[in-house]
């Protein structure tokens, strides 16, 4: 037991964190140790998960493409996921660092669920993605209904040809923007009013340079 292996006060530690920790043996790719915030995200009991291979409850990647293992690549503070016990991908933000435990090599994990963090980024994205619909659709919209109104209010009229031609040219303005809302290929926004920011629809929509 890691217990039995390290200082008290530095398991106490470890059982403290409000970040998920893991110890896996790399040779038996086997979990060693799993502190209580690890066992939250994942949502499998320790008992389970101690002596397990990782690959079997944990990690997305496929056998034998470890990228710590297998492929020797570093992780720091990358945006990675982890299984949990329905089997659906929890994003996080992982760091992987090689230590000596019981004088062998041993891997140390710890991540943070972001989950809340990129469902509040998406949820943003739709903001400013509605914003700048709203923004960008509202005056040629008005423009055809305050031709409508003039026509409801004095019918045919010298003045009805400007304001049919006035119509389809606002609502070939709207068709525009919907069509600029369809090409949109790269995350680029302006500001907008009250320290809100929208979709800045003409870069949004510009071909990458190069």
């Amino acid at each position: 037991m890691l217990k039995n292996a390290l200082d008290e006060s530095l398991v106490e530690i470890l059982e403290s964190l409000l970040v998920g920790v893991m110890i896996i043996d790399p040779r038996e790719r086997r979990i060693v140790y799993t502190n209580p915030e690890a066992v939250t995200i994942i949502g499998i009991e320790r008992e389970e998960l101690t002596g397990r291979v990782c690959h079997e409850y944990i990690c997305p990647a496929a056998v034998g493409a470890c990228p710590i293992i297998d492929l020797d690549h570093d992780i720091d503070h990358s945006e990675r996921s982890v299984l949990n016990l329905a089997g659906k991908q929890v994003p996080i933000l992982k760091s992987v660092k090689k230590i000596q435990y019981h004088q062998r090599d041993h891997l140390l994990e710890t991540f943070m669920n972001i989950g809340d963090i990129k469902e509040r980024e998406r949820l943003e994205g739709v903001l400013e993605m509605a914003g700048a619909a709203a923004h960008h659709i509202a005056q040629p919209l008005q423009a055809i209904i305050n031709c409508v109104h003039s026509l409801e209010r004095n019918g045919s009229t010298d003045k009805t040809p400007v304001l049919l031609d006035l119509m389809m040219t606002s609502a070939i303005k709207m068709g525009e923007i919907v069509k600029k809302l369809q090409r949109i290929t790269r995350y680029q926004t302006e500001e907008y009013i009250d320290g809100l920011r929208i979709v800045d629809l003409t870069q949004a929509t510009l071909p990458e340079r190069g």
